[in-house]
């Protein structure tokens, strides 16, 4: 070995024990999803926040992933973090309103006419008071909100292409009495039955249809047992990326503006790949599964949205009240007229 390669070799053996050691003194952060390992949106998302955190603090955080629900479902793994025996998780805008109920308004049918205008709405005034609200009313830190996907129409009888395509259908949806109401009001029948049992209840006829993104039918089963798909994209779900209150006001002020920042990494991330893989699993599922794909045109959704907004928005209004509910809709009216005009 000649001299230079001689200091080059010290030099990095130098920099390895240096980075190694670091590494030795590190806070480990415990980060918990439902979602397991694997190449999906949400978890890719989770990996970004990780190497962003780990790079920008040289090593001096650590993330430790809790994928697949190994910590608890979503609900628990939210109480974890109220308590702060964990430090981060990733739940649905669903179990988020056990805690928070005026996380509803987002379920609001037709809200959205496209991902860029939810992605400003994500990031807007309205989103940013709803952060401070969910700290005041839960002590749970609210870092971001993203992108957790439409929900459109699954069903075995026909295709849905106009409203009265769904009268006497029996549809299956969570155990929401939005989506329940939602679905009742197109003259279906809402059927609600846990996510575990959807399959089999498709399966076995004892309900015709149900309603989930596109990854999730094709991720979860519900293609190998459905014929037709209908992107409606009735329903527009959320994540939100929360932290204990208590841990992150311990961090010093530059790994505060980290965790934020891979927050916010880690939102754009799942938002661009959920909408990417509307299109990516809808041709899976047709050229895989032989499903037969329908992607509404603005005119048909105008027409679903006639008859579904006006009912849930009842209920929803009833639940959070009417403030919250227009200052959401004229957010939403803004964003749209900064893209489209007017």
């Amino acid at each position: 070995m000649n001299m230079r390669s001689a200091i080059c070799a010290a030099a990095l053996a130098a920099a390895t024990f240096a980075f190694g050691a670091t590494y030795a003194d590190a806070t480990e952060i415990k980060f918990g999803i439902g979602i397991p390992e694997g190449d999906f949106p949400e978890y890719n998302a989770l990996v970004r926040f990780k190497e962003y955190v780990e790079f920008k603090t040289n090593g001096e955080l650590t993330v430790r992933l809790f994928p697949n629900n190994q910590l608890g479902g979503e609900r628990e793994m939210i109480e974890m973090v109220q308590q702060g025996s964990l430090e981060l998780s990733f739940p649905a805008d669903g179990a988020m309103s056990g805690f928070y109920a005026p996380m509803q308004v987002w379920s609001i049918p037709y809200l959205f006419e496209s991902a860029p205008v939810a992605w400003r709405v994500l990031e807007s005034e309205f989103a940013e008071n709803m952060k401070d609200d969910i700290l005041r009313q839960t002590g749970i830190r609210a870092l971001a909100f993203s992108q957790n996907g439409f929900r459109s129409f699954t069903n075995n009888i026909r295709p849905l292409i106009n409203p009265e395509d769904m009268g006497g259908l029996k549809i299956r949806t969570m155990e929401s009495p939005v989506y329940m109401e939602l679905v009742n009001s197109l003259g279906a029948t809402a059927v609600p039955i846990s996510g575990a049992e959807v399959v089999m209840a498709l399966r076995q006829g004892v309900v015709d249809g149900q309603e989930n993104p596109p990854a999730v039918v094709y991720g979860g089963g519900h293609g190998e047992v459905q014929k037709y798909y209908t992107l409606n994209e009735h329903t527009f779900g959320l994540h939100v990326i929360i932290a204990n209150d208590d841990w992150f006001n311990s961090l010093e002020p530059g790994h505060q503006q980290v965790i934020q920042d891979a927050a916010l990494l880690m939102a754009w991330t799942e938002n661009l790949q959920k909408t990417e893989g509307d299109w990516r699993f809808s041709r899976q599922l047709a050229e895989e599964l032989g499903m037969e794909i329908h992607v509404s045109t603005p005119e048909q959704k105008a027409a679903f949205k006639e008859i579904t907004q006006p009912a849930v928005l009842e209920f929803i209004r009833s639940n959070v009240g009417d403030e919250l509910v227009d200052d959401l809709i004229s957010t939403v009216d803004a964003a749209k007229a900064s893209l489209y005009g007017n």
